[in-house]
């Protein structure tokens, strides 16, 4: 196994910049997930790493050789892609076996290593078939193990699971989180679903316009992110965002004039400064305490014992998340508290605000 280092990467294609400066390390054994929407410039880093693109600038070290100027098969990678990429008149078996018979590689090591990645997956039963009597997560099983019989020291995917069946999703992001903690291959895996993203990864790198937006752990990313834009793009319902006017030390004017307390965070912000207020959906409460303002109840989203409220007042909409105990009614004014100490606070270039910032 080893590490990947991307160093100011820079990709164009004709005019077009696609990539502005990419840098990005990946340590040994570690699951990263580059996302980002589309047209961001994900899989044209993925290409790059793997050798399918070459960069317009910047280096690719992979372990402790600089890789950029080597061709895909001397670079110890092994890529999956979203078509899958099988031959249709091979069986599964040749399939997997494929690239080590180019290699030249002795006919004992590859039964060994196609039978060691058939069990790995559980697919030793389709062995003999062909493309055509698989289904997609069977044929995605298969190009799985067709990366992993070359024993690579890095994986790339490439949005492996943007063909599947919502169900199938599920099922198939519990089986590579499962193969990597088994086989722990330094892993850099693209989509654009953030779900996935907040499932598997170990680190996130969100990408957007060719650029990097922020980079670290799940958690990370969710809980202190770095800007509006990481605030909205992962999270289900996504991150609402309030314009605001700062009224006083610990308070904030909304734009229909109800004021909002602010988290006691050391924030010395001017009065009059804008400011804009997200929370996420799951820490909006409901209930009769200090601080709350009327919001009206446009519609419910009732999904067995979880409801999603939609509230509507002056100052927007904002959709709730919480436990449906039946009690509540489209039409109703609800009181309605943003707790300060869930809030997160962006200025006027929707860049987060953190202690020790002055506006």
């Amino acid at each position: 196994m080893a590490g990947l280092s991307i160093r100011d990467a820079r990709k164009s294609f004709g005019t077009s910049e696609v990539l502005k400066g990419v840098s990005i390390d990946v340590a040994d054994g570690e699951f990263t997930v580059i996302v980002g929407p589309s047209g961001c410039g994900k899989s044209t880093l993925l290409r790059a790493v793997a050798g399918l693109e070459e960069l317009t600038a910047g280096n690719i070290v992979i372990g402790d050789r600089d890789v950029t100027s080597l061709p895909p098969s001397e670079r110890g990678i092994a890529m999956v892609f979203q078509s899958y990429a099988l031959y249709p008149h091979l069986t599964v078996r040749e399939n997997m076996a494929f690239g080590l018979k180019i290699a030249k590689a002795a006919k004992a090591d590859i039964d060994a290593a196609v039978r060691r990645a058939a069990e790995i997956l559980n697919i030793e039963a389709l062995l003999d078939r062909k493309p055509a009597a698989l289904s997609g997560g069977q044929r995605q099983r298969v190009a799985i193990g067709r990366a992993i019989v070359r024993q690579p020291q890095i994986f790339l995917f490439d949005e492996p699971l943007s063909n599947l069946d919502a169900d199938l999703r599920v099922r198939m992001r519990h089986e590579f989180a499962s193969l990597h903690r088994q086989l722990a291959t330094t892993t850099l895996y693209v989509t654009h679903d953030q779900v996935e993203a907040m499932t598997l990864a170990d680190r996130i790198i969100v990408l957007r316009d060719g650029q990097v937006e922020q980079a670290g752990s799940p958690r990370e990313l969710y809980e202190r992110p770095a800007n509006i834009f990481v605030a909205q793009f992962l999270g289900t319902p996504r991150m609402h965002i309030l314009a605001a006017t700062i009224s006083g030390a610990d308070r904030a004017t909304l734009a229909d004039g109800r004021v909002v307390m602010l988290p006691s965070s050391g924030l010395a912000l001017a009065p009059g400064a804008p400011l804009s207020i997200g929370i996420r959906p799951e820490d909006i409460a409901i209930g009769d305490d200090p601080g709350a303002v009327p919001f009206t109840i446009s519609f419910i989203e009732r999904l067995g014992g979880l409801a999603t409220v939609h509230l509507q007042g002056g100052a927007g909409t904002l959709a709730c998340q919480l436990r449906d105990d039946g009690s509540l009614r489209e039409g109703q004014v609800v009181p309605v508290r943003l707790p300060p100490e869930h809030l997160h606070l962006f200025d006027d270039e929707g860049i987060a605000l953190r202690a020790g910032d002055r506006k």
